[in-house]
């Protein structure tokens, strides 16, 4: 197979001055200063945000309150009351560490596709797979404040008589949305609770997760700017080189995108990426590690998943040093499939 390219990153639309009256010829040029990727960046945030649905309008007060708390080995363990919605609340555990003198940087950690939800990113999967993904618990323990929530239809969150993840009765209730516009909705609302901490630094928020919950992260940093660092593992695939792209529109159990579907029935390529996604982060630090054998991949293809995501990256940084953010995004690649192992944990000096 050839290597599939990102070099359409750079592209945008250029003519006189009268371009968008659609008054005289225009041509396809690359983006050469920062005020001409920021024309662009707008317009990828409004395609991202069409192929999300629409949202309902759920802003209400945070009304945080407090309803437990736990001294636990290094840190505390407050679990965290809060409205997404009117007449909807969640709890959230707030892992708060000893000693604290000043304000301190945060962090939210999104857990994957875990019936476990929450309890998984604070540490209490016992299996090796559920400690690879309890960062909640591995970030407390180096000294930043993480903040841990169920995602809709896991655990506390999941749907009475349905499997963990089936997102039917959410489809019946808001049926012109999507269940991802949904978590990046309950993601702003998770900054919203870090920021009203008193022990919170609210400029020092970052995002982490793996799988699902790394690309919640990924989706969350391209549109929230309050995210000022993020980490995902896993979370998301170029859907141009996708074997099935329904992966993300599915028509059953997790429905992610149902606005995409028309593009899967169709052939047409998604009217936004991942290159995409991660350049929109810019330029704030992002790392998106990513297995080579995954979604679909495997071993033997490995020429070609390497070839294509290293061009990704080649074209994601470009938008970084535009930015004047160099060495701020990094794309750590490996064989070990779809799991965040702690090779990929020590992985912190990949951005400087």
């Amino acid at each position: 197979m050839s290597t599939v390219n990102f070099d359409d990153l750079l592209d945008i639309r250029k003519g006189g001055d009268n371009l968008t009256l659609g008054a005289g010829p225009s041509h396809i040029a690359k983006i050469t200063t920062a005020a001409e990727w920021q024309t662009k960046a707008t317009a990828l945030r409004d395609i991202f945000r069409q192929t999300l649905g629409q949202a309902p309008d759920l802003a209400c007060p945070l009304d945080p309150q407090i309803v437990a708390e736990e001294e636990c080995d290094g840190y505390r363990k407050r679990t965290v009351s809060y409205a997404l919605a009117p007449q909807e609340r969640t709890t959230a555990y707030v892992l708060i560490p000893h000693g604290l003198t000043t304000l301190a940087p945060a962090v939210l950690c999104i857990h994957p596709t875990t019936s476990l939800g929450k309890e998984q990113a604070i540490g209490n999967d016992p299996s090796k797979k559920g400690q690879n993904s309890a960062y909640a618990l591995h970030l407390v323990q180096r000294g930043y404040i993480t903040l841990a929530y169920d995602l809709l239809s896991a655990n506390t969150r999941c749907y009475p008589s349905l499997k963990d993840f089936d997102t039917t009765p959410f489809y019946q209730q808001y049926p012109n949305w999507s269940i991802r516009g949904r978590d990046l909705w309950d993601a702003h609302r998770a900054i919203d609770l870090l920021q009203s901490l008193d022990e919170v630094d609210p400029d020092r928020i970052g995002s982490i997760g793996h799988s699902q919950g790394g690309g919640i992260t990924i989706h969350a940093m391209a549109l929230d700017e309050r995210i000022a660092a993020g980490v995902s593992s896993c979370g998301d695939w170029p859907d141009r080189i996708a074997k099935n792209p329904f992966n993300g529109a599915r028509t059953g159990w997790w429905v992610g995108r149902p606005a995409l579907r028309p593009y899967c029935y169709a052939g047409k390529s998604f009217p936004i990426d991942l290159h995409e996604y991660l350049a929109l982060a810019a330029p704030r630090p992002i790392m998106n590690i990513v297995a080579l054998n995954d979604w679909m991949y495997g071993l033997d293809e490995e020429e070609f998943t390497r070839a294509t995501l290293d061009d990704l990256a080649k074209n994601v940084s470009r938008v970084y040093a535009l930015l004047g953010a160099e060495n701020k995004f990094a794309q750590p690649l490996h064989t070990t499939g779809h799991g965040f192992q702690q090779e990929q944990h020590d992985l912190g000096s990949c951005i400087k």
